[in-house]
């Protein structure tokens, strides 16, 4: 039970993200932005989309907090109710309070016995399966990417001209649906693409075949610490992938200037790792993160991801 003097409020003003944001990003550095809020709200709707705020009533402060997602599939399949964004600060995480607990628990109560998916810290991976059944582990896993904007010379990325390069406004929303089932393993979220690939500081390009289908797409955002997020980006092959990294990286402004550049690719995907490498001229920083579930493993096709559309609430 959460103790008197705090209370959980469910998808609060905007103010309340960026509070938390900016200190997540302080305090263990994951990376997101102060738009991802909007996207994930609108594009999911209230419904489905829940972010828990615990609020120290004494001071006021938002202190600990996690997000989940609904995510509906195709086919009348079973729905997955993701988790992320999981944090307490630091003053809050002794003296037997158990903020972060009770959130879990909260959202394991919406999802009602449904299956629920996260990807975790390694060093937690053991914890969640013991304590809350996420017990099965997909196939491959998320595999962090990360190097210095200043020292990825874009130019080094191969290019295909003969490519249809265009942008948001020239792509058909019925194939952009279409492709992302495909990818995602029947995962139903058009809506949050709608918002997500337009969002302040959102840049991205697509790649289209002779035929009019989509055959790959890259999406990068600007996260709260100047550092340049990619994802969605997905693709056929690595040529494919290359030109859609220069082609959006280049419209990024002052893209050198920046922080770092991140993605969070597939351990099943080794082209994503290589096109860092071409960039930077050597080694790139790496880390990997289980994809867990509870009831059911949920299949995608990681061998195309080249970075999740978000390290939290996405299945790739």
């Amino acid at each position: 039970m959460l103790p008197e003097n705090f209370e959980i409020v469910t998808n609060p003003p905007q103010k309340i993200w960026q509070e938390l944001a900016t200190q997540i990003n302080s305090d263990v550095g994951w990376n997101m932005s102060f738009h991802d809020y909007q996207s994930f709200l609108t594009g999911y709707g209230p419904d489905n989309f829940k972010f828990l705020a615990v609020i120290d009533k004494a001071t006021g402060k938002a202190v600990s907090c996690m997000y989940g997602t609904k995510l509906s599939r195709e086919g009348g399949s079973p729905p997955v109710f993701s988790i992320g964004m999981y944090y307490t600060h630091p003053d809050y995480r002794t003296g037997g309070l158990g903020l972060g607990r009770r959130l879990f628990d909260e959202w394991a109560n919406f999802a009602n016995g449904g299956n629920r998916f996260l990807t975790s810290v390694p060093e937690m991976a053991e914890k969640y399966a013991e304590r809350s059944g996420f017990d099965k582990s997909a196939p491959w896993q998320l595999m962090y990417m990360g190097a210095k904007a200043k020292d990825c010379d874009i130019s080094q990325l191969f290019s295909d001209s003969t490519l249809t390069i265009v942008d948001f406004d020239g792509v058909a929303m019925e194939k952009l649906d279409e492709y992302d089932r495909c990818i995602s393993g029947g995962i139903v979220r058009i809506h949050f693409l709608k918002k997500w690939l337009v969002q302040p500081e959102a840049y991205n390009k697509f790649a289209i075949s002779p035929e009019g289908n989509i055959i790959g797409y890259c999406n990068a955002r600007i996260s709260h610490r100047n550092h340049v997020i990619l994802g969605p980006f997905y693709a056929e092959n690595a040529k494919i992938a290359s030109t859609l990294l220069r082609r959006t990286l280049e419209e990024v402004p002052n893209f050198s200037q920046r922080t770092k550049l991140i993605a969070y690719g597939s351990s099943d995907n080794n082209n994503g790792l290589e096109l860092f490498k071409k960039m930077v001229g050597g080694e790139v920083d790496t880390e990997l993160y289980p994809r867990m579930f509870t009831n059911e493993v949920v299949h995608s096709q990681g061998d195309k991801v080249y970075s999740f559309a978000d390290s939290d609430t996405s299945l790739n």
